[in-house]
């Protein structure tokens, strides 16, 4: 999109992906363990990425506030670490919502698929910057291979990347956020929809076969440029 609002004509521009490896990250993964280390017995809404930066974790801890009024059994997991940690934690102590939060810090990326296969939604919560409109989250794949449920902030890559297979909310607005999660914590039927699609999207568009292809037409497709 960025290329073609600065003058790239569009033969010339191929598409590569991000990608998740199908096998590690699917369905089929058994969040048990997880459950049970953390004893949950509750809906899990889950945010995965790195706590520094424009990672934007501190939206969900905002929307956590709003969501726990309404859905007061629901526990939301951090999975994590970096620089932001103590300020998040200390944040979520002011917010009061220390009882609904797991901070699991930095976990062992083998294991993320089965923090993933725990969680009934997933979040991928960001603002509205120059940052985020270049980006094709990781996190955003991991989740869709993973068959999840998830609520993601309209901006950049992201509608692109979804098509419509989960929640996209306001960028920066914290009550879109929790609306978001709150109409899938609701809705078992949409978030069960929405888990097929996410995964079925992954299989055609977001593996590692399908980015190879279009890497290697744009080689083709450069070579032949004179």
């Amino acid at each position: 999109r960025l290329a073609l609002e600065r003058g790239a004509k569009n033969n010339r521009i191929v598409e590569a992906h991000v990608c998740a490896d199908l096998g590690k990250f699917n369905p089929r993964i058994n969040g048990k363990d997880i459950k049970k280390k953390y004893v949950i017995n509750s809906p899990i809404v889950l945010y995965l990425g790195q706590l520094h930066g424009g990672q934007y974790a501190e939206l969900l801890l905002r929307a956590v506030k709003i969501i726990s009024a309404k859905k007061t059994n629901t526990v939301f997991m951090i999975v994590g670490s970096g620089a932001d940690l103590s300020r998040l934690k200390g944040l979520a102590k002011d917010l009061e919502i220390t009882d609904k939060v797991i901070f699991t810090g930095a976990v062992e990326y083998s294991l993320v698929p089965k923090y993933i296969a725990a969680a009934d939604v997933a979040v991928a919560c960001f603002e509205d910057n120059d940052l985020t409109r270049s980006k094709s989250p990781l996190k955003i794949v991991e989740y869709m291979a993973s068959g999840k449920a998830i609520v993601a902030s309209d901006v950049g890559e992201v509608p692109i990347m979804l098509d419509g297979c989960g929640i996209l909310t306001e960028p920066g607005n914290v009550y879109s956020l929790a609306n978001g999660i709150i109409r899938f914590l609701e809705d078992e039927k949409l978030r069960k929809e929405c888990e097929r699609k996410a995964r079925k999207r992954a299989e055609k568009e977001y593996k590692w076969e399908v980015t190879a292809d279009n890497l290697l037409r744009a080689y083709e497709i450069a070579k032949n440029i004179r």
